[in-house]
């Protein structure tokens, strides 16, 4: 007989509390529902993945890298005859997952090492997961992950370093729940060496580390963040070597206050979201922070801050067309929602329950009839 699933946080609540949370829940449904079928909608299916034109630029970096060229001179090459922006530091992507793909003898064998780490992260969240002891929980988990680093395996699409930052920043999570905090911190700082976008979750982990009292750990990361910034550091000096007078600029930031909008956009990078009408997204999206809020052990504390903290970002940073950002969290959203069905039944259980439900705590619910033992 298989083993009971362990209760989440939201088992113990009060019906007033329950409630409250569940009226929230409900209202921030619609709105997130209404925003896919109003004119705030943001966010393109068809461009979703970085788009074709990046996709363009980075193969034919990989491959004139490959032929033995410069990777600084054959980015400003490439990005200004394509008519991207190059005034900005920014623009430019760290060479290292280009560098290595080019050094490998086919860029195929680049997807190759991408899969690996996507299966690995994978089995990681399957455990991190099952922990709760529930095997649909497990399964719901196994199977948004797989429509999350789907795109790990498809068609040139590992040439985006955006897609290596989000498979190591959801590997780094898993480890560090499964208490392989080396591990974990080194993954999270190959994730930074990837790309810039990944500093928000050192950061965020350092900060968690430290709250934690993790001494190693902080030391770790103190160490990672050290070493990205003499490494960024070098990049912006060949970056401004390489640049010239007549570089472009975006004619906005990317500060652009998208909020929800745009952040239900980036939710999206799911592949099964993508190709599903994008209020299934928002309802994807309420579900998974349900999951993360009822996730009360170590590793889905973690999970969830860093979900919560990219979130909160986006909501205020990214243009429209860096919808791609999203992948940098799709597979950390999917361990949030293969909590979320439990999580919202605990909450309606809790909302709704009569007096003598409430008198038997979840735990003794869970004890099979027949167990006790007398005094």
């Amino acid at each position: 007989m298989l083993p009971a699933a362990i209760p989440t946080g939201f088992a113990e609540l009060s019906p007033r509390a329950a409630r409250i949370i569940l009226t929230i829940s409900a209202l921030l449904a619609i709105v997130c529902v209404g925003i896919t079928f109003s004119a705030f909608k943001s966010g393109s299916t068809e461009n979703a993945i970085a788009g074709p034109g990046d996709i363009a630029l980075y193969r034919a970096e990989v491959a004139r890298m490959h032929a033995g060229e410069e990777y600084y001179a054959v980015a400003g090459e490439e990005l200004r005859a394509r008519g991207y922006p190059t005034r900005s530091v920014f623009n430019w992507r760290t060479p290292l997952p280009m560098w290595l793909i080019a050094k490998l003898p086919d860029w195929t064998w680049g997807r190759g090492i991408l899969a690996s780490l996507s299966l690995t992260t994978l089995l990681g969240g399957m455990v991190l997961i099952g922990r709760g002891q529930s095997v649909h929980r497990t399964f719901i988990g196994m199977l948004l992950l797989a429509g999350a680093l789907m795109p790990c395996l498809l068609g040139d699409l590992s040439v985006m370093p955006d897609l290596w930052a989000g498979v190591l920043i959801a590997l780094s999570v898993t480890l560090l729940g499964m208490q392989w905090p080396m591990c974990g911190v080194l993954v999270g700082v190959a994730a930074m060496f990837c790309r810039d976008l990944a500093v928000p979750y050192a950061l965020l982990s350092l900060s968690l580390a430290i709250y934690q009292r993790k001494p190693a750990e902080v030391l770790a990361w103190i160490v990672g963040l050290l070493a990205y910034a003499a490494y960024f550091n070098d990049h912006a000096g060949q970056v401004s070597l390489h640049s010239t007078a007549a570089d472009l600029a975006h004619p906005h930031g990317w500060v652009c206050w998208g909020g929800l909008p745009f952040v239900i956009a980036t939710v999206q990078m799911n592949s099964f979201c993508l190709v599903l009408p994008q209020w299934v997204t928002a309802l994807y999206l309420v579900i998974a922070v349900l999951g993360f809020a009822a996730w009360d052990q170590p590793g889905g504390k973690h999970a969830a801050w860093v979900a919560g903290g990219y979130l909160l970002m986006f909501a205020v940073i990214g243009q429209p067309f860096n919808q791609y950002w999203g992948a940098l969290i799709a597979p950390l959203l999917c361990l949030g929602a293969a909590h979320g069905p439990d999580a919202l039944a605990d909450l309606y259980r809790r909302a709704f329950a009569s007096q003598s439900a409430l008198d038997v705590s979840p735990a003794a619910a869970a004890i099979p009839a027949g167990s006790a033992r007398s005094c």
